[in-house]
């Protein structure tokens, strides 16, 4: 029981601790390497170019499936 209280009393409270990690996470912020602009804009046609060419893909297969589909729907018809 005497070690319990001894415990919670030197745990900082939660007011405390949030400070703290408030604190962390501005000092870690301070260590990040931000991309730079031209990056950035590589990094997004990058991704806009591999989105478009999927969409393309995933059109292509949805149509062909559908085409399959309808033809052995008729077959069956």
């Amino acid at each position: 029981m005497a070690q319990t209280a001894k415990a919670a009393a030197s745990k900082p409270n939660m007011i405390q601790r949030f400070i703290r990690y408030l604190g962390d996470v501005r000092a870690e912020m301070r260590r990040v390497v931000w991309p730079t602009r031209k990056e950035v804009l590589n990094s997004s046609v990058i991704v806009v170019t591999t989105l478009l060419i999927m969409v393309a893909l995933v059109f292509t297969f949805d149509q062909i499936v559908l085409q399959i589909v309808r033809l052995l729907t008729a077959v069956r018809g």
